[in-house]
């Protein structure tokens, strides 16, 4: 648990006085909802729109998640670590979901604005559809960001490989969002627990692979 704090406090210091990550993410997001609102998408189903514009973003902040230490060969001190590579995992996927997260607050109130997305009396259960969704895209970013931390490619393959990997994931968060922001609202019990399986799926996934994912 120390050393998912650790790193946790470390990556939000980065980026706190580099203030580069969460500027870009959420431009990119701002642009995508501003041409979807151009474009005449309005209502409920513009939420689909929210969800692509959060994994496109996030696959660009994710691509920075090992990027600084692979940069600054920092990546050779996480391997020789004596800590479990599990928790190193952890506390990277932490520190990227909270940038995620920022930026997912953020469209949704663009959404409603630019989308005229119905969200009105229905913030508090999308928050906790994009706090899950959001996850399980961060959880497996996080561990393609690691595979793919030592390769020249990285900025290119990783969108490339997130976007259609965490597409079963963004389906269920999207039809959720549907769900409860139509009249009346339907149950969405369902996409809730196939969220919460990708997102054990991928949790595992990551703290199994990781220590494979950093070695040379």
């Amino acid at each position: 648990m120390r050393t998912l704090l650790v790193l946790l406090r470390k990556d939000l210091l980065v980026e706190r006085r580099s203030r580069d990550l969460v500027p870009a993410m959420a431009l990119l997001a701002l642009l995508m909802l501003a041409l979807s609102g151009s474009a005449g998408v309005r209502g409920a189903t513009s939420s689909v729109v929210v969800w692509i514009a959060v994994v496109v973003s996030a696959a660009l902040g994710l691509t920075r998640s090992f990027g600084l230490e692979t940069d600054q060969e920092q990546i050779h001190g996480l391997r020789m670590a004596p800590v479990d590579p599990g928790w190193i995992f952890l506390g990277k996927a932490a520190a990227n979901f909270l940038l995620v997260a920022a930026v997912e607050a953020l469209a949704l109130g663009a959404a409603i604005v630019l989308l005229d997305l119905p969200a009105s009396g229905k913030l508090a259960p999308l928050a906790g559809v994009l706090a899950l969704g959001g996850a399980a895209i961060v959880s497996l970013g996080t561990l393609l960001g690691a595979l793919l931390a030592v390769t020249r490619l990285r900025e290119a393959l990783l969108p490339l490989l997130l976007l259609p990997l965490s597409a079963p994931a963004v389906m269920a968060a999207s039809g959720a969002t549907i769900k409860l922001l139509g009249v009346p609202a339907e149950p969405v019990t369902g996409e809730i627990v196939l969220l919460a399986a990708f997102l054990a799926l991928y949790t595992g996934l990551g703290t199994l692979l990781f220590q494979y994912a950093v070695e040379e």
